[in-house]
């Protein structure tokens, strides 16, 4: 198989010998002991990496225990950076805050890249990228974060290792067929494609990924590579009431909350269909933050067997059960437009990947300004530029909005508290508890600021 030079180590065995595009070698096997790499010879290839042939910066590698372990020493770095990412929370939301959970994610993720078939194809689709092009990359890291999430998700279920396994295989492999689209690399032009070819893309990229996987030979049970194809096949259009491949529409959830959130070379999105873009609006055939997916999901599946069950888990591993609180978008709405002066604003914004979690007064850089609302604390608000700006909190909203998250948290602790069998509580709370007075009355006193 085809290796990158930077991954070359002494002791790796040629395949054959180093060709230049020139015409000749470079290397022959037969100046090498056994045809293994020393540190001398792989400097010389690393010096004419852009003049080999048949592929620059790449050569072939014979696929033995050596050759193994680099790779999948390879792909656990790569594994390892994408993680530690998830977990510092700034380019990607975190939804690895539990470290028992992290683990049992690892311990499968160790399982994945243990499986000699699967590490040749990740590692195969990984170099498969022309030098200096991201398009591979972006999809590489998009695969594994997938099966991050599709894996957490599944353990946080209850699931079974064997199908979370399973998931994860095909959360690795899912999107490979890209590469054999007639659009790729040119993944822009989705930006200026209609609704139908778009939904033409998603089919095309599906059945290439099928046909990929089919290439590749791997070594599974008969069953197992039914399902992993079944996922494979359906990730981005699955049926929702089709309970008896529930690991299909896992990996979909996980596919569409990873690819709506994350930067990619093209601005559209494909992974909601063009009915559930009616009922949630255009903007949902774009990228968006976390916390808009999520409310999208809450309005489609709420209450919807499988589906809803997945949705509920989902916005829990992410920490954002106030979601669930019945009608909070609009409660949050009506607290930030209690300003009488129009310049509250919540932050961070709704649009993001965290809710709201303080409002700050936009007229507060103004030091003629004044308002009964407003609270002595100060917060620093990062603009686009780069700069920082300092304003008032306004103590007031601030408060109504953390009896508005406090409200969702004490929802879920009820609703996730275990009650004994045949036992009704004396008195029933509601499905649906609003917090008290979620609008604050305008002759409230600002209070004291924390």
């Amino acid at each position: 198989m085809l290796m990158h030079v930077d991954h070359l180590i002494p002791g790796l065995e040629l395949e054959s010998d180093v060709r230049l595009k020139a015409g000749s070698f470079l290397i022959t096997r037969k100046e090498l002991s056994g045809g293994r790499l020393d540190e001398k010879v792989i400097e010389s290839i690393q010096r004419f990496a852009s003049q080999l042939a048949p592929e620059n910066y790449k050569v072939s590698i014979k696929i033995d225990d050596r050759a193994l372990d680099q790779l999948k020493v390879i792909l656990s770095e790569d594994v390892s950076k994408i993680t530690q990412k998830i977990k510092e929370g700034q380019e990607y939301p975190n939804f690895l805050k539990d470290d028992e959970l992290q683990e049992k994610v690892m311990r499968i993720m160790e399982k994945l890249i243990s499986n000699p078939d699967l590490i040749k194809n990740m590692y195969e689709f990984k170099v498969s990228g022309s030098q200096g092009v991201s398009v591979v990359d972006q999809l590489h890291d998009h695969s594994i974060r997938v099966t991050l999430l599709a894996i957490a998700l599944g353990l946080k279920l209850r699931w079974s290792i064997i199908s979370l396994v399973n998931v994860g295989m095909a959360g690795i492999l899912h999107d490979m067929g890209i590469i054999k689209t007639a659009i790729y690399p040119n993944l822009k032009e989705l930006d200026d494609y209609l609704p139908s070819e778009l939904e033409a893309f998603v089919d095309e990229h599906q059945k290439k990924s099928v046909e990929l996987f089919g290439e590749k030979n791997v070594t599974l049970l008969p069953f197992t590579k039914q399902e992993i194809l079944h996922m494979i096949t359906n990730h981005h259009r699955p049926d929702p009431g089709d309970v008896q491949h529930k690991t299909t529409l896992l990996l979909y959830f996980a596919e569409l909350v990873d690819e709506m959130i994350t930067p990619l070379l093209h601005r559209a999105r494909y992974n909601f269909n063009q009915d559930q873009i009616k009922i949630l609006g255009d903007r949902f055939a774009r990228r968006n933050g976390l916390v808009n997916v999520m409310l999208a999901l809450v309005k489609l599946h709420k209450g919807k067997g499988l589906a809803w069950q997945l949705v509920t888990n989902l916005i829990s591993l992410f920490s954002l059960d106030e979601l669930l609180i019945e009608g909070y978008e609009e409660m949050l709405k009506e607290i930030i437009d209690f300003c009488p002066f129009n310049c509250a604003v919540g932050y961070p914004h709704i649009g993001g990947n965290t809710l709201p979690r303080t409002i700050y007064c936009n007229n507060s850089t103004d030091p003629k300004f004044t308002c009964e609302h407003m609270g002595q604390v100060k917060i620093e608000i990062y603009l686009s530029t780069g700069k920082v700006k300092s304003y008032s909190k306004c103590a007031t909203l601030t408060e109504q909005l953390h009896n508005l998250n406090k409200a969702g948290k004490e929802e879920t602790e009820y609703k996730e508290k275990p009650k004994p069998e045949n036992s009704k509580p004396e008195n029933p709370k509601p499905e649906n508890p609003k917090p008290e007075n979620p609008k604050p009355e305008k002759s409230m006193p600002a209070e004291k600021a924390e």
